[in-house]
């Protein structure tokens, strides 16, 4: 969760509240550059639960809604580090 660490994706740290596509050197996929997507609890949860119908071109499921929440909780907790 380090925020001056991008690996194949942005950092993850402080991503609530965030625009996509917004971190600076990241790597994004065309579709992930969306600006108009501002990741909060229902936008990630929409993503983990069928990334496909939110941002074409991905692939990044999370079936068990359980799951979702608890990485949503833990990605809320990252804000400001």
């Amino acid at each position: 969760m380090d925020p001056s660490q991008n690996r194949a994706g942005p950092h993850l740290s402080g991503i609530v509240g965030r625009t996509a596509g917004s971190v600076d050197g990241a790597r994004y996929s065309a579709a992930m550059r969306n600006p108009g997507i501002v990741r909060d609890v229902q936008s990630l949860g929409a993503f983990l639960a069928a990334p496909r119908q939110t941002v074409p071109g991905t692939s990044m499921t999370v079936p068990n809604a359980g799951q979702r929440t608890a990485i949503i909780i833990y990605l809320e907790g990252t804000g400001a580090q």
